[in-house]
């Protein structure tokens, strides 16, 4: 009901505007004839324009003004293009997929420059990107030689404004108010940029700000750590196992969450951008460019919740589902719940310095780019978890704080999608904390890149006859130099938890904390579009602050968290590329229509090397704890260093060709070799230990020697562009990928254990836990597989409708795709659902709506973004191995604006309108791994342009 509220009113709002728009016209006279082009209308045609002019099958988007971009951010606006989806941050949009291809597999670049980023791989975050300072972006799906090489999703260059594409003066500014519906905060936004020319138009100076705070709210449900139970194995359950009906069933395994987590968010954001431009153009056969950008983007998130633990034995009236899920279950013993508080906080700063110069020589043209960028981070998380026990029982008969006999808890998942708890633990009492674990740590971060490139062209007009005709030549190279650095320091396992040298133990000692620092978060409505009994009023944290104190008190720490250097997860990686390309470019008539088109060969040679330190493991002593916690003791080899390096080449050649088949009907077909390189994160020789918990022991890190991903893409696309304006487009493409990169997650079942100080050779039991074992996570190459699909797009104006009907207008596509992995290996997990052929990442189909209005100074825009069920791992990391999904997804936002006059414009925004959520499973349905919602956003504002 909610959602069907909330769909009208924003059609009604659209509906109402464009009413205004046409009472408005009857004020003023008679309507023209011609059709003005403004507004949204105005960058839909320049983008249709862009696409039809284009050498290539690439779409665009383009502001309405300086200083207007359509969309809180430029991956908002991205969406809108067939193929294109975008993952979002904290409900705001950060990343692109395209045709399937999750961010790591395009290329974006800010003015055909390599932007700097902190990001663990090469993925571009477009929250770092003002929207205000941006004047279009070009998405290419199929690439010439010229193109840069490195992905095989799309190449996106978003540009910025330059002062001399708009002579004269031009001001710009906006102020905008943000509310967030689930933190119920309000934020400001300021923008403005100032753009002017000056000796006759040879000299142009642009300078634009942008300043943004928001404070935001996440709340989610969340599961980790999955793992089997040997339902037969004496001892492990009590009682019969039943079914949803009260049938009993007597399955072999059954899979169960090790941990459930509750978390609610609050974060703070801010974002300042600057950018710069210079120009010189004496004469119109030279033009100078010099460019700066700037971005200080902030975010801290302190996050409130608790976590359930279900790894501990205990196990009693079990409710199992038909895919061997233990859906329900009581669970008897020293098992407390968990509290979990977490900071994570980050600043990152981000300069690029950019020099263009481009010179036109009679049939000669050369052009000169040097670009330089930095980016530098210092992420830090504190995860703070301590226990609630019982704090009613008598110390002296249970100094755990917990009665095995009497204390329990009860969970159910068969009534929805969040888990229902019911426990003799009051988890919302201050009085039932105790001290147990608690992990800090910080990185540095710095991503360092240096770029020169030298591109020529060469008019031939070369007439081999009427059908074939050799316009120009394109030649050029391209040198890149980029470093990534990652330094990590954590407090250490030891005093983690303020054990060892003498110190009071702290884990599992259960140690009273001062209620002081703890108050209870009722009345905050967590996760209140979700039904069932579950924890939503929870213990929280006062002040982090506070809590470090407490901790250094118990521990005799005196300057705890004391943060070491983490030798074995810091790595630097370097990587360096030379690239040289040369393309023929044609044209000619065939029959009476015209066809054009290009061919072309780059040929590029990658240097990587990656430093830092490793170790071997020894051994492996197992115990439990007096929290009734599974540990493990592992025993290593001192650090040692560590120097890695790899070298690959590539040869990719591309045709690309257009042929009219009518004025206003264009076939064009593609063909070329792509790659898209690893991440930088996953080509380095770090490694992750986490090993303290026996339920949760694993070890990931990079593989040095990954090469590329490797794909031939073919694409067809008939084209179709009315005299109105509107335009429509089917598209089939294929890709063959030859080489592939999949995440590697596997269990060793035998990790050489030492029991009573003997190896034992075979897996072994602990008892009441199961089978110790190792989880190893790192990417590797295979090979690929294959993905076909199709694009539809439309953009329709309904001019010839009469009044104001003839200011709407509808702009929609679809994309269907299908992924065939054949070599992907099984999961090979009993009662574990196997993810089928399909490649990692691909959505079988997606599409946006949009529905519009622009007319008389109104415009109004309410669009649909959705896209399908996919397979994100075939075997994640954070499900200990499982395949891992992200159901559907679609999203409804509305915009519009009103032109009081030529300079003033009032404008109000809704993102989220019907409050969807972020819904993400394991191998099924019923395995939920994380359940998010970030609720709607409002903004309203007024922009000013001179």
């Amino acid at each position: 009901m909610l959602y069907k509220h909330k769909l009208t009113a924003a059609i009604m709002a659209v509906i109402s505007c464009a009413s205004i728009g046409d009472v408005v016209a009857e004020q003023s006279g008679p309507l023209m004839e011609e059709v003005a082009v403004t507004g949204i209308r105005r960058s839909l045609q320049a983008a249709s324009d862009l696409k039809r002019d284009s050498a290539v099958i690439q779409d665009s988007i383009v502001a309405e003004d300086i200083g207007k971009f359509p969309d809180q951010n430029v991956a908002e606006s991205l969406q809108r293009i067939s193929g294109v989806s975008i993952s979002r941050t904290n409900g705001e949009g950060s990343k692109i997929t395209v045709r399937g291809f999750g961010p790591s597999f395009n290329v974006v670049r800010v003015n055909d420059r390599t932007l700097a980023t902190t990001e663990a791989g090469r993925e571009f975050d477009f929250q770092v990107l003002a929207s205000e300072l941006i004047a279009g972006a070009d998405v290419v799906k199929a690439p010439m030689a010229k193109t840069p090489e490195g992905s095989m999703g799309a190449y996106v260059n978003v540009k910025t404004a330059r002062p001399l594409d708009n002579p004269g003066l031009h001001v710009a500014g906006s102020v905008n108010a943000k509310y967030s519906e689930l933190s119920g905060e309000t934020s400001p936004e300021v923008s403005g940029v100032i753009s002017n020319t000056f000796a006759d138009e040879t000299i142009g100076v642009l300078l634009g700000y942008s300043r943004q705070e928001s404070s935001n709210r996440i709340d989610a449900a969340a599961t980790s750590r999955w793992a089997p139970l040997n339902a037969n194995q004496a001892g492990v359950i009590s009682g019969d196992i039943v079914d949803t009906s009260g049938n009993v069933v007597t399955p072999s395994v059954l899979w169960y969450p090790g941990r459930y987590e509750f978390t609610l968010d609050e974060e703070e954001r801010e974002r300042t951008g600057i950018n710069a431009a210079v120009q010189w153009s004496p004469d119109e056969s030279w033009v100078n460019t010099f460019d700066f950008t700037y971005t200080d983007f902030s975010r801290v998130a302190v996050s409130q919740g608790m976590q359930v633990g279900l790894q501990f034995p205990g196990w009693r009236d079990v409710v199992a589902s038909e895919n061997g899920t233990a859906l329900a279950a009581t669970k008897f013993g020293q098992q407390p719940h968990d509290g979990l508080f977490q900071v994570r906080g980050s600043e990152s700063k981000t300069k690029a310095f950019g020099f263009n110069t481009i010179k036109f020589l009679d049939r000669l043209t050369l052009e000169f780019d040097a670009s330089h960028s930095t980016s530098e981070a210092d992420p830090r998380q504190d995860t703070l978890v301590p226990n609630y026990v019982n704090n009613s029982r008598d110390p002296n008969l249970f100094p755990n704080g917990l009665d095995p006999d009497n204390d329990f808890f009860s969970y159910d998942m068969t009534q929805g999608d969040v888990l229902d708890l019911d426990s003799t633990i009051d988890y919302a009492d201050p009085a039932n904390v105790r001290a147990h674990w608690n992990q800090i740590t910080h990185q540095e971060l710095k991503d360092e890149i240096t770029e020169f490139k030298f591109d020529g062209g060469y008019q031939l007009d070369l007439a081999f006859s009427d059908a074939v005709n050799l316009n120009s030549v394109e030649f050029g190279v391209a040198v890149s130099d980029r470093e990534k650095t990652r330094n990590v320091f954590a407090t250490p396992h030891v005093d983690n938890c303020g054990i060892g040298d003498g110190r009071t133990q702290i884990c599992g000692a259960f140690r009273d904390m001062d209620d002081a620092v703890f108050s209870t978060n009722s009345g905050s409505g967590f996760l209140g579009e979700e039904s069932g009994n579950f924890p939503r009023d929870f213990i929280v944290v006062n002040s982090v602050d506070q809590y470090h104190a407490a901790i250094a008190a118990m521990s005799g720490v005196s300057d705890w968290p004391n943060e070491q250097f983490d030798e074995t997860r810091s790595t630097t990686t370097s990587e360096e590329t030379r690239s040289v390309y040369g393309q023929l470019n044609f044209s000619g008539v065939l029959g009476d229509n015209d066809w054009s088109g290009n061919l072309g060969l780059r040929y590029v040679e990658t240097d990587t090397q990656s430093t830092g330190f490793g170790k071997e493991r020894i051994s492996i002593e197992p115990g439990i704890d007096t929290s009734n916690q599974a540990i493990i003791d592992v025993t290593y080899t001192e650090p040692g260093q560590l120097k890695k390096s790899h070298s690959y080449d590539n040869v990719l050649p591309s045709l690309n060709l257009s042929y009219n088949l009518t004025e206003n009907l264009l076939l064009r077909a593609a063909a070329a070799k792509v790659i898209s390189r690893p991440a930088i994160e996953d080509i380095g020789v770090n490694k992750n230990y986490v090993d303290v918990q026996a339920v949760n022991f694993r070890t990931s890190g990079g593989n040095p020697f990954l090469n590329p991903y490797e794909a031939t893409q073919f694409d067809l696309s008939l084209e179709y562009y009315h005299d109105s304006g509107s335009a429509y487009a089917i598209n089939l493409f294929r890709k063959d990928i030859d080489t592939f990169i999949s995440t590697e997650t596997f269990r060793d079942e035998t990790p050489n254990v030492v029991v009573n100080g003997e190896s034992v050779d075979m897996s072994y039991e602990l008892p009441g836990f199961g089978s110790i074992v190792e989880t190893i996570t790192q990417k590797g190459n295979r090979s690929g597989g294959q993905i076909t699909g199709v694009e539809l797009s439309a953009l329709h104006y309904f001019d010839y409708l009469p009044g104001f009907w003839s200011g709407f207008g509808v702009q929609a596509n679809y994309t269907w795709a299908e992924s065939e992995d054949k070599n992907a290996d099984p999961v090979g997990l009993d009662g574990v659902a196997e993810p089928g052929s399909g490649l990692e990442g691909f959505a079988n189909n997606s599409y946006n709506l949009i529905a519009f209005y622009d007319k008389e100074g109104f415009q109004a825009r309410l669009a649909y973004n959705w896209r399908d069920d996919f397979l994100q791992f075939r075997t994640g990391a954070r499900s200990g191995g499982l395949p891992e999904h992200v159901a559907a997804y679609g999203q409804l936002d509305f915009s519009m604006s009103y032109d009081i006059n030529e300079n003033f414009t009032l404008s109000a925004e809704a993102i989220n309108l019907t409050d969807e959520r972020t819904f993400e499973y394991v191998d099924v349905e019923e395995r939920l791994s994380l359940l998010q919602y970030a609720g709607p956003r409002f903004k309203v504002g007024l922009r000013m342009s001179f």
